[in-house]
């Protein structure tokens, strides 16, 4: 009986010792997944609405500085029916229907008298007003928007105002549009489409730190300005951050200032709301994992059985599934019977899988998702690489001519159309062992190792020249400007990207469409 309980309880603890090396490996690899995923998910998140914030920071710049162009472009004619109330009335009525932006526009003399409104007011024209609004637009005598104020009607509105000079360069009066803040206006319509699902939403303050737009209209007017990214935005700074709102909940927020207007844009979403899909990921990879575990162990229990010395080396190996040399080690693990060969396949599946995936996940985060070139990371390890490995590379440092105006004029969608072509010439125009690299923007990079300032200058040129020559239907034609830098050996490789970047400065200095050569760098005293 001896040998059968002694039989019995090594089977017992070979069993557990597997058991726990499969549970803490599964533990310790969900766990460092989830982490690298949490990290890079917040980064993500934090840039996209940076650069979100940013573009409706500029959108919503573009169309107040649109309406402004509209009254300007109007006040000719409102000038000419100035004396004539009915036919003031009328243009005014144009003016309202155009722009379909105000509550209401009127009209006043310099006596602060209104003349004429749209929608018509006739019980109130003729009457002096008093109201910040009217006695700032009469006190400046150009063109503005005012902070928000209460109005004559007694409601809060900010207002578009265009000054009225005759001939004579004489003042008469003023005309504008007024945009009520507690009601549905041109803030509620040009933002309201940027509110998730997903929990993320938008808010706009002006140069107090008081909200101009929100969704809960109930709180326009209300002053926000001790939350730190409104601080930064009264700066006029521009970025993201992770920050705790005034109602206590952790937000991932980027914000953009609006210049001209004074205003800030906040585009921002719980912090919660976007682990929650990291959440459910990670649950669904862990009842994915169950079975391939349960029929792992039943292997164990199994082997353990015939033999103990095979099993406690794939167990004591279990034990380490993320480190590079386990596979190789768990290969090496004689298998002279078919229960420890079907073991050792089965970790070495596991093992592979969860490789792949780490991989995969190395590679995304190293990728541009819009060009399919390496990204910003992709590129601080390639140099990373060559200081610890010192050899001679050079950097190109490229960027589009004037790419704002292919966003501005043929839009977005155009623009990164643009950049998907420009990455296709740079692989066709780059060696098999070159690292192409997108740094963000309009914004590329292309590290060549082994090559003399020549190779680079000529490849940088022939680069340039394929991108003058492309024409496409459906795209706009482009061209760019280059900055090459070269060093002897790796230590002086994180010089090269300030080298080429100032020689990129030079080539647009000297008319763009060109390629500029940095000197070598100097060695450090």
């Amino acid at each position: 009986m001896k040998p059968v309980s002694r039989r019995r309880n090594l089977q017992g603890l070979i069993l557990l010792i597997a058991l726990t090396a499969m549970v803490l490996t599964l533990i310790n690899s969900t766990l460092a997944a989830r982490h690298v995923l949490a990290e890079s998910l917040i980064r993500n998140t934090l840039e996209a609405h940076r650069v979100y914030a940013a573009k409706v920071a500029s959108n919503t710049e573009g169309y107040m500085r649109a309406l402004q162009q509209t009254l300007q472009a109007e006040s000719e004619t409102v000038l000419a029916h100035f004396d004539d109330p009915p036919e003031l009335q009328r243009r005014l009525d144009r003016v309202f229907r155009a722009t379909d932006s105000f509550n209401q526009v009127v009209a006043f003399s310099s006596e602060g008298r209104l003349l004429a409104a749209a929608p018509a007011e006739p019980l109130r024209e003729g009457k002096v007003f008093e109201s910040y609004g009217i006695r700032l637009n009469l006190s400046q005598r150009q063109p503005l928007i005012t902070e928000p104020y209460m109005g004559a009607n007694g409601k809060l509105m900010i207002f578009v105002g265009q000054p009225l000079f005759d001939r004579n360069g004489s003042y008469l009066g003023y005309y504008g549009g007024s945009i009520l803040l507690h009601e549905r206006n041109i803030l509620y319509s040009q933002l309201k489409e940027h509110a998730y699902r997903d929990g993320s939403y938008l808010f706009v303050v002006d140069h107090r730190g008081h909200l101009l737009y929100h969704p809960e209209v109930r709180r326009v007017d209300e002053r926000v300005d001790q939350n730190p990214v409104v601080q930064r935005l009264l700066r006029g700074e521009t970025g993201a951050a992770q920050v705790t709102n005034s109602r206590g909940v952790h937000m991932l927020t980027g914000y953009a200032p609006i210049p001209s207007l004074g205003w800030g844009v906040v585009s921002q979403r719980p912090r919660d709301a976007a682990l929650a899909e990291l959440d459910l990921l990670t649950l669904s990879q862990l009842r994915h994992a169950a079975p391939l575990l349960v029929a792992i162990l039943l292997a164990v229990w199994w082997m353990s059985r015939q033999v103990a010395r095979p099993l406690t080396r794939l167990a004591e190996e279990a034990r380490h599934l993320d480190a590079a040399e386990v596979p190789e080690r768990i290969r090496r693990i004689p298998g002279w019977y078919l229960e420890a060969q079907q073991l050792k396949l089965a970790l070495l599946a596991g093992v592979q899988a969860m490789h792949s995936q780490l991989h995969r996940f190395r590679r995304e985060s190293n990728t541009d998702p819009l060009t399919g070139l390496g990204n910003r990371r992709e590129f601080d390890a390639m140099i990373a690489h060559w200081k610890a490995n010192p050899q001679r590379v050079a950097v190109v440092v490229l960027d589009v001519d004037h790419f704002k105006n292919v966003n501005d004029t043929y839009g977005h969608e155009t623009g990164d159309q643009v950049l998907v072509e420009l990455a296709r010439l740079m692989r066709e125009t780059a060696r098999d062992s070159d690292i192409l690299c997108r740094m963000g923007g309009e914004e590329f990079v292309l590290i060549l190792p082994h090559a003399d300032a020549g190779g680079a200058f000529a490849l940088a040129e022939r680069l340039r020249l394929k991108v003058e020559a492309a024409r496409r239907p459906d795209l706009p034609a482009v061209t760019i400007s280059v900055g090459v830098a070269c060093c002897q050996t790796g230590e002086d490789a994180p010089l090269l990207l300030g080298l080429a970047d100032a020689a990129l400065y030079q080539a647009k200095e000297q008319g763009r469409n060109r390629v500029v050569m940095a000197p070598p760098p100097r060695p450090e005293a």
